[in-house]
């Protein structure tokens, strides 16, 4: 089943059993878009899902972002560290892992990630936007998982972190990679339409002499 992605919904209720809460974003046109629902307990997730949050308790970060498959269908199952970008203090780094260390859509900290002994360079992908303005500075996917899903589901879970966070809005500025370009071409229409023109070209992030074995799929958009 498929949503109407011109018009998302939420659906909030309290977790059972503890001060915490959960927000779901649901395609559809039952309400209209942005409108907030209180659904009473036990709550169920509507048919056309998107996103599920979970949060231990108002004013904190949220430890679980669930994406469904009608929002990115065939990704793989992903989970996330948020942290601080290391030199720009109004910056976060959103960094996917797609290992059976922890479940998918679990949301951890640096000092969470820490405990698990995994190197920083397994992951997967990386998302990093200024908190105070919403601008996009990087998206980046690992050049074997590529044209996977992996972005657009790392970009669904920014977007809910932000909207439970209160943080900006995120946007995106004209300067992409011809693979940036194409991914935003492929977006729904509701998001693409706020995605301004590109005005320059970056370079693509993996450098020629690190994509040795990498399928050109993975490094170039198809022909048109």
């Amino acid at each position: 089943m498929t949503g109407d992605l011109s018009r998302i919904w939420y659906a909030h209720h309290q977790s059972p059993g503890d001060p915490g809460y959960v927000v779901v974003g649901v395609a559809g046109g039952e309400f209209a878009d942005g409108t907030v629902v209180e659904l009473p307990l036990p709550a169920r997730r509507p048919a056309t899902w998107l996103a599920e949050v979970h949060v231990a308790a108002a004013g904190l970060v949220p430890h679980r972002v669930v994406v469904s498959d009608i929002a990115t269908p065939g990704a793989p199952a992903l989970w996330h560290v948020l942290l601080p970008a290391a030199d720009r203090p109004s910056e976060v780094d959103l960094v996917a892992f797609s290992t059976a260390d922890r479940a998918d859509g679990d949301l951890l900290s640096a000092a969470q990630f820490e405990t698990l002994g995994i190197d920083w360079g397994n992951q997967v992908g990386a998302m990093r936007w200024d908190t105070a303005s919403g601008l996009v500075r990087q998206l980046y996917v690992a050049p074997e998982v590529r044209r996977r899903g992996v972005a657009s589901k790392t970009g669904f879970a920014a977007v809910c972190i932000v909207r439970v966070q209160g943080w900006a809005p995120l946007r995106a500025d004209g300067v992409r990679t011809d693979l940036g370009e194409a991914w935003v071409r492929g977006l729904p229409h509701r998001w693409r339409s706020d995605v301004p023109e590109r005005t320059s070209t970056a370079p693509p992030m993996t450098p020629p002499a690190e994509a040795t074995g990498v399928p050109e799929r993975n490094l170039h958009p198809d022909p048109a």
